[in-house]
């Protein structure tokens, strides 16, 4: 291991994952820098997922997973760690302010929902969902220092959420949930992973402008199914929009049904995607 500290491999690797994404918000910078990742892992050595599969660290120093790296919370359920870099681009387009309040879908053991945290600042609020029961409660642990967080657990999950600013999902879904678009306050941001049954899409953002929803396509990505978040006919749709690379040029978001005089990307259950950009009445 090099000799640098494990607070300088942790400053490093926060301006490296936020180069990689070109992050210039130097508070999701300083976020990162200031997290400790180990806390969120469990006891080393850990199980990592590199470019060329998963690897064991040679022992429990933390500067092993001060890399831009997977590491396995359950590499049985498939269950990790996400990238930083990925998720330092994600946290960006949500354009967090300080005092707003989030949902953070799929919070895992809560490392990503301590770097929000970190963004909003003691004003703001996290509401972090977690399906997986153990994992909830993990999150519960290594959040209770968070005064602005509250962990929600499987009981809480596919219900409504409170109004929210911006609404973060680390898990694939064939779809907005109604329940995510309902929650959006006028201008608030939504970045979730647009995916195929199996997982795989893009990463993509939404901002809500009135009734219809401004959109950006960030990267192709691919993540864990999002349980009650994905639908047969749904995920075909999308697997055949990201075939014909359709879902690259979409610049808005409808809901409901689109009208024969529209033009639609792909369409799923009471949403569809358009390559015009949203205009305000």
């Amino acid at each position: 291991m090099p000799s640098e500290t494990v607070e300088e491999a942790r400053r490093r690797y926060a301006e490296r994952i936020a180069a990689r994404q070109r992050v210039v918000d130097r508070r999701i910078v300083a976020a990162f820098a200031s997290v400790p990742r180990e806390d969120f892992l469990g006891p080393g050595p850990w199980i990592v997922l590199g470019a060329f599969g998963y690897w064991r660290t040679a022992d429990a120093d933390p500067r092993h997973i001060y890399e831009d790296v997977l590491v396995a919370l359950d590499p049985m359920r498939g269950i990790n760690n996400g990238e930083p870099s990925l998720h330092a681009g994600g946290i960006d387009a949500l354009k967090l302010r300080r005092g707003d309040r989030v949902a953070h879908i799929g919070c895992g053991t809560g490392y990503y929902t301590a770097i929000i945290a970190e963004i909003v600042g003691p004003r703001g609020w996290i509401d972090a969902y977690e399906i997986e029961a153990d994992l909830a409660a993990r999150a519960r642990i290594c959040l209770a220092d968070r005064d602005n967080v509250t962990v929600h657990g499987p009981e809480d999950c596919l219900g409504l959420l409170p109004p929210v600013e911006a609404i973060y999902v680390c898990a694939g879904a064939t779809g907005p949930l109604p329940a995510w678009l309902d929650a959006l306050t006028e201008g608030g941001r939504l970045v979730f992973p647009l995916t195929d049954t199996r997982g795989r899409g893009v990463l993509m953002g939404l901002e809500r402008c009135g009734a219809a929803f401004r959109v950006q396509v960030l990267e192709p990505v691919s993540f864990i199914p999002l349980v009650g978040g994905t639908d047969r006919a749904e995920g075909e749709a999308v697997a055949i929009a990201l075939a014909r690379a359709a879902l690259r040029k979409a610049r808005s978001l409808h809901r409901g049904e689109p009208g024969v005089e529209d033009t639609c990307l792909v369409a799923g259950k009471g949403w569809w995607l358009s390559p015009d950009p949203v205009i305000r009445t």
